[in-house]
């Protein structure tokens, strides 16, 4: 935060400010790698997180801007280890690592802490800097209070618009990962699924029971599904979120009908799993390979793969077209249907809940 300060002798008491060392010193360092790796990290999720082409730039700009800081840090610290401030009536004195300077108090125009978290006290035709960063956080606004504010008002709007954006990028990446990794708002286009779902449902699609997916980012040949961290695997009759093997950016919304080592076939207009005639209660028409040319899907179905339709059967395109369904695929499962503007606007509520 840039910041203005005034040397005012008769407000001063002398204070020491020591630069901080050993293990104090580790973990100041520590926690900036740290954060340093999360920017890093955070640039390269929420470039594949969200659709917005300039997410690379902008992050490259604030992760160049905090590296910059880090290496004036490290370079402070080696010019000033084992260092201090003192400060009294007589003026400020700066002692480096093998120096010292002393400013006196009649020689101080102003004093700046700078965008690195530097407190430069300048003089008419010099000045010298000293790393504020690199004290104790508690007693930074010790000893900035030695000196008087020339804006207290800027400095107010300043620190106001940094807690700002601090918390809105919390919050946003927060939010993000609570999208990739535990749970995510779809909305319904079309009449795949009906009538379980209908065209203009809003739904949300847990993540956590069949393990969440870290995605594909720069140095990854495909997304890593951690199905390690999933409390079951997929299931008949679950309703998933998935992208399909023949598509890039669009999302499918199907109902598992088989598994891995299934023996899966559809004849006669009904599906039928390990030889038996699959009870499916909640279809719209009957199932066939009508407009999928000749390419069937018939016996076992091999391991990571499962077998999903929609249950409008005759206005579906499904594993009929696109074949088994790799389950490093599978995004979610469907949970609860919590809104549909037409129906709410009737008062009828009889459909939201619980996706079966």
């Amino acid at each position: 935060m840039l910041q203005f300060l005034r040397f005012d002798a008769s407000q001063v008491d002398r204070s020491e400010f020591r630069i901080v060392s050993g293990t104090d010193a580790f973990k100041f360092f520590a926690k900036r790698v740290m954060y340093f790796i999360l920017l890093v990290y955070s640039t390269f999720f929420l470039a594949v997180a969200i659709p917005f082409q300039y997410t690379y730039f902008i992050g490259g700009f604030v992760v160049v801007i905090f590296l910059v800081r880090l290496i004036n840090h490290l370079i402070k610290f080696s010019k000033f280890k084992d260092g201090k401030i003192i400060i009294d009536r007589e003026g400020v004195e700066i002692f480096f690592k093998d120096d010292s300077v002393k400013i006196s108090a009649d020689n101080i125009t102003y004093l700046e802490v700078n965008l690195f978290g530097n407190l430069v006290v300048r003089e008419k035709y010099n000045k010298i800097g000293f790393p504020l960063m690199l004290i104790d956080k508690g007693k930074r606004p010790q000893l900035l209070s030695l000196f008087q504010d020339m804006a207290p008002k800027r400095t107010a709007v300043y620190k106001k618009i940094w807690d700002f954006i601090d918390a809105v990028f919390v919050a946003f990446l927060l939010a993000m990962h609570i999208r990739q990794f535990i749970i995510q708002a779809y909305f319904i286009p079309t009449g795949s699924m009906e009538d379980t779902l209908q065209i203009g449902d809003h739904l949300l699609v847990e993540k956590i029971t069949l393990g969440p997916s870290i995605p594909r980012m720069i140095g990854m040949d495909d997304k890593v599904h951690l199905d390690f961290l999933g409390i079951r695997t997929v299931q008949r009759g679950d309703i998933v979120i998935f992208r399909p093997p023949h598509e890039k950016e669009k999302d499918f919304i199907k109902r598992c009908i088989a598994v891995a080592g299934d023996d899966f076939s559809i004849r006669d207009g009904y599906v039928y799993v390990n030889g038996k005639k699959k009870d499916e209660s909640y279809i719209k028409g009957f199932t066939d390979y009508s407009g999928f040319g000749d390419k069937k899907i018939e016996g076992k179905i091999p391991e990571g793969h499962i077998v999903v339709l929609g249950d409008n059967r005759q206005n579906s395109y499904d594993s009929r077209g696109f074949g088994y369904l790799p389950i490093k695929r599978i995004k979610g499962k469907a949970f609860i249907l919590y809104w549909n503007t037409k129906q709410i606007m009737n008062f009828d509520f009889s459909r939201f809940g619980l996706i079966r």
